[in-house]
């Protein structure tokens, strides 16, 4: 068995609503459900596969040979799929989405109206294990669910997967659905290496949305050259798309304010609300009630209290 303890922390609604789905096994299954995801925490869980309809997986315990434990998933038929291409054909953000790395809630609520359901429910599931537990939901089987969870937080494309339709796959099909239209009726035409609209451009709808996992590209690359620990960086990307958000939505003055009040604060290393407001040219209150949202949001780091407080920008 695996000595490293694994985390089993997910992020995102897609990680967040299959790791919830042990939640419909009930108070009697409470205890083996729990024991499970402490057999995952402690890294008991090995060789897990995600493939098309099927999860597998071997659960060691101590001084026990490997549990065997699979979990058959729910997998449409191609009609359903064909049915759903064509919704999601239908609208680019749903491409969008995909070539993010994301499955957007949106598009999630897309293939549930044409028939498919990325997260089924307990129920849908069919677990199977070799251990002499007579429990449908096992202790091994709640282990590995746990961890597959875990991992379709980091990589949602995987839903997709054990539903049958591997991302680029669907990827394909969107895009040939989307291919620009002749110049005999369509609204696009390429001509050389340039698109010309046929069409009214004002006229074209924009609905602009929040990231859901804007460092969901960085983690499909892989940890970048010399990075021992990529969750920094990862937590960087994310907190720069959300003030791009806040920019693009109209909150550009209060962005900017924040992003010279940090770039003070770290010039400084260690500053005061008179210093930080001095060197600015702002107020004392508003760089005080700044201090106190970034302290917050976890940017900035505070120690002593009243005229002795000193702040200094968080490195995580």
């Amino acid at each position: 068995m695996s000595s490293a303890a694994v985390s089993t922390d997910v992020r995102h609604w897609w990680g967040q609503r299959l790791l919830a789905v042990l939640d419909a096994a009930g108070p009697s299954a409470a205890r083996r459900v729990q024991r499970g995801q402490a057999l995952a925490r402690r890294g008991a869980v090995e060789e897990l596969r995600l493939d098309p309809g099927c999860v597998h997986a071997a659960v060691a315990e101590d001084r026990v040979s490997p549990y065997r434990v699979t979990i058959a998933w729910p997998v449409p038929d191609e009609a359903r799929w064909a049915a759903a291409t064509s919704v999601l054909s239908s609208s680019v953000r749903y491409l969008a989405s995909l070539l993010e790395g994301t499955v957007s809630e949106e598009l999630s609520s897309a293939l549930r109206d044409a028939g498919i359901t990325l997260v089924p429910d307990l129920g849908d599931l069919t677990p199977s294990c070799s251990c002499p537990e007579r429990a449908r939901w096992c202790r091994h089987a709640a282990a590995v669910l746990t961890l597959a969870a875990v991992q379709v937080d980091r990589d949602p494309a995987l839903l997709l997967l054990l539903a049958g339709r591997p991302r680029d796959e669907l990827l394909g099909a969107l895009r040939r659905d989307h291919e620009p239209a002749r110049a005999d009726g369509g609204d696009v035409e390429l001509t050389g290496d340039h698109f010309r609209a046929r069409s009214d451009l004002e006229a074209i709808e924009l609905h602009p949305s929040p990231v859901q996992d804007p460092s969901a590209l960085l983690r499909q690359l892989g940890e970048p050259p010399g990075v021992d620990d990529p969750e920094p960086l990862l937590r960087l990307v994310e907190r720069s798309a959300d003030a791009a958000w806040r920019l693009a939505a109209g909150d550009g003055a209060e962005v900017a304010d924040e992003e010279a009040l940090l770039a003070e604060l770290r010039a400084q290393r260690v500053a005061t609300v008179p210093s930080l407001a001095a060197a600015l040219g702002r107020d004392d209150d508003a760089v005080a009630a700044s201090l106190d949202d970034l302290y917050a949001r976890g940017e900035v780091l505070r120690t002593g209290s009243g005229e002795r407080t000193r702040y200094r920008a968080s490195t995580g």
